[in-house]
C-alpha cells in the first residue's frame, strides 16, 4: 500500500478513536459529506460498537482503543463487478481517476480489553480511499461490503 494512503487510513482511525466524530467529517469526500452530518458519523460507528458488545453481554458502552489499517488490491473495476451477490453500489463519484485504495480499518480492543469482553474488535470498516481536490477523502464506506446499507439517514 502507498505510505501515504496508509497514513491516512491511519489518521482517519486514530480520528474515529479519539471520538472526533467532526473531524471523521470532514475526512469524508463532498458527496458523503452532503449524505451524512457528524451525528450520522458518530451513529456509524457507536451503534456497531453497541451491537458487538449487546451480542458479547456486555449492557454497558465501551470504546476500541487499538486502530488496524489494512490495504486491499481489488481494483475499481474487481469492487463493481459483482461477485457473492455483487458488491455494494459504488457512489458514481468514484471514478478509477480518482480511486485510490480499498482499505480495510478495524477498531480494536486492547489487550486488556480482549481478556474482559472476550472479542477482538469493535468494528470493521471498509473504505475507498479517492483523490479529491489535492488530498485524499473517504469516497465510500461500509461496515459489511457484502450487507451493504445505504448512508445517509434512516429511511
Amino acid at each position: 500500500m502507498d505510505p501515504v494512503v496508509r497514513t491516512f487510513g491511519e489518521t482517519f482511525a486514530n480520528i474515529a478513536l479519539a471520538r472526533d466524530w467532526q473531524g471523521v467529517h470532514a475526512l469524508l469526500a463532498p458527496w458523503l459529506q452532503s449524505l451524512l452530518g457528524p451525528e450520522q458519523v458518530r451513529a456509524f460507528f457507536e451503534d456497531d460498537y453497541a451491537a458487538v458488545l449487546k451480542e458479547s453481554g456486555v449492557d454497558e458502552m465501551q470504546y476500541p482503543e487499538v486502530p488496524y489499517v489494512s490495504g486491499n488490491d481489488s481494483t475499481l473495476v474487481e469492487l463493481r463487478t459483482p461477485s457473492f451477490g455483487g458488491p455494494p453500489p459504488i457512489p458514481p463519484e468514484v471514478t478509477a481517476e480518482n480511486f485510490r485504495q480499498w482499505m480495510k480499518v478495524q477498531l480494536q480492543c486492547s489487550d486488556e480489553q480482549a481478556d474482559v469482553l472476550d472479542f477482538d474488535y469493535f468494528t470493521e470498516v471498509w473504505l475507498i480511499v479517492v483523490a479529491h481536490e489535492g488530498g485524499l477523502r473517504i469516497g465510500y464506506w461500509v461496515h459489511d461490503p457484502n450487507a451493504y446499507v445505504p448512508p445517509g439517514p434512516p429511511q
